[in-house]
């Protein structure tokens, strides 16, 4: 069973939210291997959760690229949005939040080219579906 890209989005959002969650994330952190992300319970627990065959994700290659290209391009990232933040910083946004902006602009810059409007409709439908409303307002 092959699983579609709105899936795969998915699950990169998930780990890298892992890799987020597991580390008090400093921009020069290392992070955990794929593998040892994907390996771990709590990201096993969710993609069994979603159905999803563990071992057809650990082969993928499109997911594992993505997520070692976030996470190594994680202080290039957060580089690139903290000019954009008005009256916030990176540290402040919720880690979902920071797992799809990771995981976006990571997409459109070093995973493979992409087209703007189709990076931007994936991290709004994550958003959408996983965020709350009222996390997504960021007010002061």
């Amino acid at each position: 069973m092959s699983i579609s890209r709105n899936q795969e989005n998915y699950i990169i959002m998930t780990v890298i939210y892992e890799a987020l969650l597991d580390n008090s994330v400093h921009p020069n952190q290392v992070f955990r291997s794929f593998e040892e992300l994907v390996n771990d319970d709590s990201v096993a627990t969710i993609l069994s959760s979603e159905d999803e065959e563990i071992e057809e994700v650990k082969s993928d290659d499109f997911i594992k690229n993505s997520v070692n290209l976030s996470l190594s391009h994680y202080a290039d990232v957060v580089n690139m949005i903290n000019p954009h933040l008005k009256n916030w910083t990176w540290d402040r946004i919720p880690l979902l939040s920071r797992a799809i902006l990771l995981m976006s602009v990571a997409h459109f810059y070093y995973v493979e080219k992409i087209d703007k409007r189709i990076v931007i409709d994936v991290a709004i439908n994550l958003a959408k579906k996983y965020i709350e409303e009222k996390q997504a307002k960021y007010t002061r």
